[in-house]
C-alpha cells in the first residue's frame, strides 16, 4: 500500500515481474548502437570498413526487437497477442459506424442492439424501466428503483464478450433468490453500491465493455399508467395487460423529472433514431415518454424509424394495424416517424397456429393511410427463421443502416 501511494503509474512499469524492464533495455541499447554506428559512419562515408554498417543494422534490429517484444508482453497481460489484430481491426472498423439511438424495451429492442453491434460502436440504447412483474417487480418493490429486467437484456446485448448474455441471464431456481436472474442482482448491487441509479448504471457500462450504451428512459422509479377508451384507468403494466380493452393513452406516474444528461447527447448526435420493435404500450412508447426525451426527439435532424410488431399483443393491441400502432406512436411522441418499417412475407402455418392458441396474431398492413400521411414503408421478411415470429437482427438492421 505505501509503493502504491507515492509511485506515479508511469513509474509502476518498473515493479519487478512486470516483465517490460528488459525488453525496454534491449530497445535502448539497439538505440545506442544505432547511433554509434550513425556516427561513425557520417564523417567517412565511402571510406571506412564495414563496422559502422553493422553497428548501424544491428542496432536498428535491436531496437525493433526490444519495442516488438515488449509490446507483446504487455498486450499479454490484457489478452492473447494474436487475438490483437483482429480486435483492432473490429473495433476500427466499428468506429466508422454511424450514431444510432434505439429505444424500446424486452427482447425486441435487444435483438436489434445485436444486430446493430457488428455494425457500429455509437449505439444508445434508451430502454423502458416500468416493467413490475417477475424478479424486476420484485426487486422495484424491495428497493424502491426503476425496473431493471430490460436494462440488463439490453446490456448483455450490446456486451462485446460472447458469454456474458448467458451469465447475466442466468436465473437461480432454489433458495432465497429463486427466480431472480444474476443480471437483475448485479445491477442492484451496483445501485446499493453508489445509492444512485444513474450512476450504477454509468458503472455497468463501463464494466461489460459495451460496443455502445445502455440507459434508462429516466432514472426515477416510474409506473406506467393507461387510460382506455371506455375512460378506465389502470395503474401498473401486470395490471394493464390484464385489464384487456382497447388503450387510448399512457402516462407515467409520477411524472419523471430527470433523464440521464448522456440520453440527450446522443439524440442530439444521432444519425438515426429507432423506435421498437416490442410490445406497443408496454414497451415503445413508455421508452420516451419522460418529457425531455420526447423534446429532444422532436428537435433532433436524424430520420425517425418506427419498427412495427410482427404479431399483436393479448390484452395490449388486439386487432391493431400496422397504421394504428404508427399513429400510436406519433400521437404520444408529438412527431410522426418519417420511415416504418412492416414485415409482408408469409408466416408459416404452424407458427400461425401457435400463436393463435395465445390470442396473438399478424399485424395487418394496408399501404393506402401511409401514402396519406406521406410516411416511407419498408416492406418485406423480417422474420428470423424458425418456430417463433420475431424480427432477424440482421435483416432488420440491414435495412435500418440503408437509410443512413
Amino acid at each position: 500500500m505505501w509503493k502504491r501511494r507515492l509511485s506515479p503509474p508511469s513509474l509502476r512499469w518498473l515493479y519487478p515481474g512486470m516483465r517490460v524492464k528488459r525488453f525496454a533495455l534491449l530497445a535502448l541499447l539497439g538505440v545506442l548502437l544505432f547511433g554509434v554506428g550513425l556516427a561513425e559512419l557520417l564523417p567517412t562515408l565511402g571510406l571506412g570498413g564495414p563496422w559502422p554498417w553493422g553497428l548501424l543494422f544491428g542496432g536498428l534490429l535491436l531496437a525493433v526487437l526490444g519495442i516488438w517484444a515488449m509490446n507483446r508482453s504487455m498486450l499479454a497481460a490484457l489478452t492473447e497477442p494474436e487475438e490483437v489484430p483482429e480486435r483492432v481491426y473490429v473495433r476500427r472498423r466499428l468506429e466508422r459506424g454511424p450514431k444510432v439511438v434505439a429505444f424500446g424495451g424486452g427482447t425486441g429492442l435487444s435483438r436489434v442492439l445485436r444486430g446493430l453491434k457488428e455494425h457500429t460502436v455509437h449505439t444508445t440504447a434508451l430502454v423502458a424501466v416500468t416493467d413490475d412483474g417477475g424478479s424486476t417487480g420484485r426487486l422495484r418493490l424491495s428497493y424502491g428503483l426503476p425496473a431493471v429486467g430490460d436494462l440488463v437484456d439490453c446490456l448483455a446485448a450490446l456486451s462485446d464478450h460472447p458469454a456474458l448474455p448467458e451469465l447475466l441471464a442466468h436465473r437461480f431456481d432454489r433458495g432465497e433468490l429463486k427466480g431472480h436472474t444474476f443480471g437483475n442482482l448485479f445491477l442492484v448491487t451496483l445501485f446499493e453500491a453508489s445509492e444512485d441509479f444513474a450512476e450504477a448504471v454509468r458503472e455497468a457500462n463501463a464494466i461489460l465493455n459495451l460496443r455502445g450504451q445502455v440507459l434508462p428512459a429516466t432514472p426515477e422509479a416510474v409506473r406506467l399508467k393507461a387510460r382506455f377508451q371506455d375512460g378506465g384507468e389502470v395503474v401498473g403494466e401486470v395490471a394493464i395487460r390484464e385489464r384487456r380493452g382497447r388503450i387510448r393513452e399512457v402516462f407515467l406516474e409520477p411524472e419523471p423529472e430527470a433523464v440521464m444528461p448522456e440520453a440527450l447527447e446522443a439524440i442530439a448526435r444521432a444519425e438515426l433514431l429507432v423506435l421498437g420493435p416490442g410490445s406497443l404500450y408496454t414497451s415503445v412508447i413508455p421508452s420516451f415518454l419522460p418529457k425531455p426525451l420526447q423534446k429532444a426527439v422532436q428537435q433532433a435532424k436524424a430520420p425517425l424509424v418506427y419498427v412495427a410488431n410482427l404479431m399483436t399483443e393479448p390484452g395490449e393491441t388486439d386487432g391493431y394495424t400496422a397504421y394504428e400502432h404508427y399513429k400510436a406512436v406519433a400521437h404520444h411522441l408529438g412527431r410522426r416517424p418519417e420511415v416504418v418499417l412492416v414485415h409482408t412475407a408469409p408466416i408459416p402455418e404452424e407458427v400461425l397456429k401457435r400463436y393463435a392458441a395465445e390470442g396473438r396474431h399478424p399485424v395487418t398492413f394496408d399501404p393506402r393511410p401511409f401514402a396519406a400521411d406521406g410516411v416511407r414503408v419498408l416492406t418485406g421478411d423480417f422474420r428470423e427463421e424458425g418456430p417463433l415470429a420475431q424480427h432477424d437482427p440482421k435483416k432488420v438492421v440491414q435495412a435500418l443502416l440503408g437509410l443512413v
